[in-house]
């Protein structure tokens, strides 16, 4: 007779669990920096700025001549040198999350905005169709070298 009152009792809490609301998870606290911390990201988030702007430069000033591989070899290098520059970008950002707002937003934007010029090479848009871009990524350049200084 116990047995079944205690049985009773154990089903009567655990239906009692089951509907009792569950407990709203704590918001984490956001992660603060040190000047240090902030400082050594900013420099390498600059840094890599400064290498994807330098690869970019370099491959879309070469020339492919008359011979029609050798510029679309030009052509190809450009697009993967926006790919990657996107890309190396991004990554930049993940490996440095003490980067300062102003300047993780605006290389946040620059990385997006590579990677969809990227796809629009690819796709041969036309370049009246891709000025929107080239000006996104024209402020947001102007943006990261006034955060870089």
């Amino acid at each position: 007779m116990i047995a079944i009152v205690i049985a009773v009792i154990a089903v009567v809490v655990a239906i009692g669990a089951w509907f009792r609301p569950a407990p709203k998870p704590e918001t984490p606290a956001a992660k603060t920096y040190s000047e240090q911390e902030v400082a050594s990201a900013k420099k390498a988030v600059c840094d890599a700025y400064n290498l994807v702007h330098n690869a970019i430069v370099v491959t879309n000033n070469k020339n492919g001549g008359s011979d029609p591989t050798a510029i679309l070899a030009v052509a190809s290098n450009g697009r993967l040198a926006v790919h990657a520059g996107g890309q190396y970008l991004s990554d930049a950002l993940n490996r440095h999350p003490a980067t300062p707002n102003d300047l993780a937003q605006s290389i946040t934007d620059l990385a997006t905005t590579f990677q969809k010029l990227t796809l629009e090479y690819l796709a041969e848009t036309p370049d009246s169709e891709q000025e929107p871009l080239l000006r996104s990524a024209d402020d947001a350049t102007a943006r990261i070298k006034q955060n870089c200084t």
